[in-house]
């Protein structure tokens, strides 16, 4: 009776874990209604406002912006997916930056976010699969509102998922056409394995079926199904030679599913860490010559690195 139970189980997770038909995203992408800004701190010659934005379907969406208060508009803007719980403070981590607008946006998720019980996790698992769908239409909701700002050029917009982001990205990218550019922070493919990779010495003997339920929840963004689409656009990959938490195997395998215009750079380092001074710099300076390679206009002291 067990293993029959655990069989349909398994056999009904793989029945639903099917590559999501971006149509599914478009359907739910709605209309935005209402905004709402509040200026929290001018600071190295910008404006930080925390931004609500709420759709004709109820949706809302918690985002923090960075403007320049110097300069001449339009500037790109770039729209950043960040860690689980970063929000604003994936602006706070980046350097100063002059003559671009950044747009961090929290996930759309209500529920409690850490400290779970087992219990509390598995009556969590309808939200949070809930959330990871709809964090493809408020991605997009976002454009909407920095397509709608005077002071951004609607040609100039471009998505930078790091972390969490990087497994969200590929799926915003491919359905949203508005995005010129696309740059994955430290990203890979096939989110079972990249799970296994990252759980096993914690989770032990229940990696597998924890990695296998990551995958049933995940599966409508999974990275592979969704990068290819994102060209004509250009795609920039940066990873981490010594990067534990997305193995080498995982980012080529990711790198080599996406189409042209594509470019993978490696850097001496380990895992994402934003916090690190070095390190940001470090891939800041990537993504700058990268934006001016493909023309977007970065001015010279766009970064500032001293």
């Amino acid at each position: 009776g067990l293993v029959l139970a655990l069989v349909g189980v398994f056999a009904a997770g793989e029945v639903s874990c099917r590559p999501c038909d971006r149509q599914r995203f478009l359907e739910l992408h709605g209309l935005l209604q209402d905004h709402d800004e509040t200026l929290l701190e001018t600071v190295e010659g910008h404006q930080i406002l925390q931004v609500i934005l709420e759709d004709d379907r109820d949706l809302q969406v918690t985002a923090h912006l960075k403007v320049p208060a110097e300069g001449e508009p339009p500037y790109p803007a770039l729209l950043l997916l960040g860690g689980a719980r970063t929000g604003r403070h994936t602006l706070d981590y980046l350097p100063a930056t002059r003559g671009v607008v950044l747009l961090a946006i929290d996930y759309p998720y209500q529920g409690k976010r850490s400290g779970l019980g087992v219990l509390e996790f598995i009556a969590a698992l309808p939200e949070i699969r809930r959330a990871i769908i709809r964090t493809v239409p408020a991605s997009m909701l976002a454009v909407d509102y920095l397509v709608a700002r005077s002071d951004v050029d609607p040609d100039q917009i471009a998505l930078v998922g790091g972390s969490l982001g990087g497994l969200f990205a590929p799926a915003v990218g491919a359905t949203d056409p508005r995005l010129a550019a696309v740059v994955l922070l430290f990203g890979g493919g096939d989110v079972q394995s990249l799970l296994e990779a990252n759980i096993r010495d914690d989770l032990g003997p229940l990696t597998l079926p924890a990695a296998w339920l990551g995958k049933i929840l995940t599966c409508v963004v999974e990275p592979l199904d969704h990068v290819g689409a994102i060209a004509p656009r250009p795609l920039l990959m940066i990873n981490g030679d010594e990067d534990l938490g997305i193995p080498e195997r995982n980012a080529r395998m990711l790198f080599a599913a996406a189409n042209e215009p594509k470019a993978q750079r490696w850097i001496e380092a380990g895992h994402l860490n934003i916090r690190d001074e070095a390190f940001h710099h470090l891939v800041t300076r990537e993504l700058v010559d990268w934006f001016v390679e493909m023309g977007f206009t970065v001015p010279d002291s766009a970064v500032e690195l001293e």
